[in-house]
């Protein structure tokens, strides 16, 4: 299988599944909002400082640059929450579908298909890490989180879908869970076909 790209909300535990993934699969790992914040800062600030266009331009800009910078080597990699779901600047957003589609497979991760119960379980991740809550900037002016998380993963599902191979479920799983799951379909793609398939698709 080539590059492993993790695609998904905030807080859906992408970042942490990536590095795992990557450890057992013997590949380097990138972030690419750490990518971001090491060029340009946090992304709270930038955002708040230089509105979201251009933080979805740069944005793009870095994940041509980490695509581009591994095209001979496989990688796994996790993206921004908005990367292929956002709605400021439909340009930047389909280009990095795009770019990302060509540059490996990759993976939708949803707590469950339930959106409502989705929200509860990303709001909770999100705001018991207090580190991690105060460098994620308001995507919306609803001062719930629940409500605004609900109301983007209801904007964001279809177009995750459509940005990915493979949708995982990922429940209330760890890290390695999460981890465990996608390697588990990582085997059924890799796993060869059986004699009596191969020779009715050549057929």
């Amino acid at each position: 299988m080539d590059s492993i790209i993790f695609v998904g909300p905030r807080g859906v535990g992408k970042s942490k599944a990536g590095e795992t993934v990557a450890y057992r699969a013997g590949l380097p790992f990138v972030d690419a909002d750490d990518v971001f914040v090491s060029r340009y800062g946090g992304i709270s600030e930038f955002v708040r400082e230089n509105g979201w266009p251009e933080f979805r331009r740069l944005e793009a800009q870095t994940l041509d640059e980490i695509c581009a910078a591994n095209s001979a080597s496989r990688i796994v990699l996790a993206t921004g929450g908005g990367s292929v779901a956002h709605s400021d600047g439909e340009e930047y957003r389909q280009h990095n579908v795009d770019l990302l589609k060509a540059f490996g497979h990759v993976f939708y991760l949803l707590p469950f298909k339930n959106l409502e119960r989705s929200a509860g379980i990303l709001v909770a991740r999100i705001y018991g890490d207090a580190s991690s809550a105060s460098m994620r900037p308001a995507l919306t002016a609803e001062s719930d989180p629940l409500t605004e998380m609900l109301t983007q993963l209801t904007k964001r599902d279809e177009l995750y879908r459509k940005a990915a191979h493979h949708v995982i479920l990922t429940g209330d799983k760890s890290p390695k869970g999460i981890a465990d799951l996608v390697s588990a379909r990582i085997r059924e793609e890799s796993a060869p076909m059986p004699l009596q398939t191969q020779y009715l698709l050549a057929v």
